[in-house]
């Protein structure tokens, strides 16, 4: 999980917008205004009290694995990579190999087909 050492205007703003949130529903789930939140996005240097550092922590720790890939990619970092989920891996595997034996059986039971001239 991507950990911020020390929050600012920009991180504040990835992760509203990771978590798919408006200003006024990321303001009340942090406790803060959202004038707040617009100065985040309005300064992106600007470093949030220790308070809100806590609060951004924690919201980032609840998010839900898919935001935390937008989070990681909002902020340019590498770590954008979803979790494997090994049991659809498994589906999609078997899915295409059912594919290919269409695709083989429908191949061969086609009439030859000529060059065309």
């Amino acid at each position: 999980m991507t950990v911020i050492d020390e929050w600012t205007g920009r991180h504040a703003h990835a992760l509203r917008t990771a978590l798919r949130l408006t200003n006024e529903a990321f303001a009340d789930r942090l406790g803060v205004s959202p004038r707040t939140v617009t100065k985040w996005r309005e300064r992106p240097e600007m470093v949030p009290s220790p308070h809100l550092q806590d609060a951004l922590d924690t919201s980032l720790s609840q998010a839900p694995p898919d935001a935390r890939v937008r989070f990681a990619a909002n902020l340019g970092l590498d770590q954008a990579r979803l979790p494997v989920d090994h049991a659809v891996l498994s589906q999609l595997n078997a899915a295409l190999g059912d594919l290919a034996r269409a695709l083989a059986r429908l191949e061969s039971d086609g009439p030859e087909r000529s060059p065309a001239h």
